[in-house]
């Protein structure tokens, strides 16, 4: 959910990284630069480039994996032909309600604290009628 901010981090960074290659390599043609400098510079922009890609797509595959879990287990309750228990509405609205905390947002829903049993409708007052009509 919403990596692709994620993704074009990563791409900045491999640009960047690019972009500092291609210094290295125009001053390389300075004939006072000193071979042993351009390639140590060269490895270890390309080294400082696969450490965080590396460790980039490996967060990437437990996220990856997280959310194929998650979505192929709600993918396979929406596609059920049994309605929802409550107990699964309730799962569904607090995981949405999870999500929207962490995003900052406000709730959609108020749960009501485990335990407590739902409101008793108030008495009616004896001996007063509604007007017929």
């Amino acid at each position: 959910m919403e990596k692709a901010h994620l993704y074009e981090a990563l791409y900045l960074v491999n640009h960047g990284i690019d972009e500092a290659v291609r210094g290295v390599q125009r001053l390389k043609k300075s004939p006072k630069l000193f071979m042993e400098a351009y390639h140590k510079s060269m490895a270890g922009l390309e080294r400082r480039r696969s450490m965080i890609n590396l460790q980039f797509m490996l967060e990437m595959r437990k996220l990856e994996e997280i959310d194929e879990s998650y979505f192929n287990e709600e993918f396979n309750v929406w596609l059920s032909d049994e309605p929802l228990t409550n107990e699964e509405i309730c799962r569904l609205m607090r995981g949405v309600e999870r999500e929207r905390k962490l995003e900052g947002k406000p709730p959609l829903v108020q749960f009501l604290p485990r335990g407590k049993g739902t409101k008793k409708a108030p008495k009616k007052a004896e001996g007063v009628h509604s007007p017929a009509k």
